[in-house]
């Protein structure tokens, strides 16, 4: 996997990538405290997130040249579309929740600041790892630096900064996501060294991360909040990325595959359908009703997979509209 300056043309493999990934992050809010489905969670849990911000970040290195010197427009572009919606959102959220007008720790502003968890956080986090990669495109223009050490260093001057900025803060829930994030933004910058993609591209290197996984997931718990639990996460997270990265093949015979373009599909909209499925029906309280667990695995993915279909199609009802569009999808 190499990443380039792109040349307008859509990478489906990352389509795709984003697809996987919504439609876990669907399926693993429906198991949240259901009996006997913690190994499928944590196996969710450890990788949803972290690949949907390294395709981001990895097609946003794609199009480094065309956004050359253009970084404030794409910024502008980028700003439009993730901190409308999460402006939008937040609002109707707050507006359900009956605290639209309230102030102090359970208001509107401090849902809009990130001091309270919410379920949109990942818009304005996302933001964050724009800028972040402007910064570093602006940094290495004007260094004239780019080495594998280099890079290392200036990806670590950053994270200290994020750091200071969560202390500096209070450490509101935003920021504290950002500081997160950040790993699965370093990947993509580093991947682009020959000396990391030939690891990356490397049969033995794909195994030992399938391997490591296997030996290391065992002792992660998404519940478990203590700080080594969270490294655990990072771990798993980039071994995942690793396979992934190493599927990366135009010819791989499994695109044909009748459901590759459906998830691609997913992935295309995958915004609309992180915002929009929490409005559907819940159905978990049903998953402890029934007694086997690899039924419920199968229910809970089908279910994710249907639930992406009405959200795809509602959010085309509303982008009718330019205006709705605009303001709730940022497209």
């Amino acid at each position: 996997m190499t990443a380039k300056s792109g040349d307008g043309m859509r990478n489906s493999y990352m389509d795709f990538l984003k697809g996987i990934a919504i439609i876990s992050v669907i399926a693993g809010h429906s198991l949240s405290d259901i009996r006997g489905m913690d190994i499928l969670f944590n196996l969710i849990y450890s990788f949803h997130m972290p690949l949907l911000f390294f395709v981001s970040a990895y097609i946003e290195e794609q199009n480094r040249a065309k956004y050359a010197e253009k970084e404030g427009q794409m910024l502008f572009r980028r700003m439009s579309g993730l901190l409308l919606p999460y402006l939008s959102w937040t609002v109707i959220y707050a507006a359900i929740d009956g605290h639209l007008w309230e102030a102090g720790a359970v208001g509107f502003i401090s849902d809009l600041l990130g001091y309270r968890s919410n379920g949109l956080w990942f818009f304005p986090v996302l933001f964050g790892l724009k800028v972040m990669h402007v910064l570093y495109w602006i940094i290495r223009r004007k260094t004239g630096r780019d080495t594998f050490v280099t890079d290392l260093l200036l990806l670590g001057g950053l994270e200290i900064v994020i750091v200071l900025l969560a202390v500096l803060t209070r450490q509101p829930y935003i920021v504290n996501m950002l500081s997160y994030a950040i790993p699965y933004f370093f990947a993509v910058i580093l991947v682009k060294h020959e000396v990391i993609q030939k690891l990356v591209n490397s049969e033995w290197i794909t195994a030992g991360a399938i391997l490591v996984y296997a030996l290391v997931f065992p002792f992660f718990s998404f519940y478990n909040t203590h700080w080594t639990t969270q490294v655990l996460r990072i771990g798993l997270a980039l071994c995942v990325i690793v396979i992934c990265c190493r599927f990366n093949d135009d010819k791989g015979r499994w695109r044909t595959n009748r459901f590759y373009p459906a998830i691609c599909v997913c992935g295309q909209n995958s915004l609309a359908v992180y915002v929009l499925h929490g409005f559907l029906m819940d159905y978990k309280d049903y998953f402890n009703m029934i007694d086997s667990v690899v039924i419920v695995g199968i229910v809970s993915v089908s279910l994710a997979l249907l639930v992406a279909a009405v959200c795809i199609t509602v959010a085309k009802v509303i982008g009718i509209s330019p205006w709705c569009r605009k303001i709730l999808f940022g497209k």
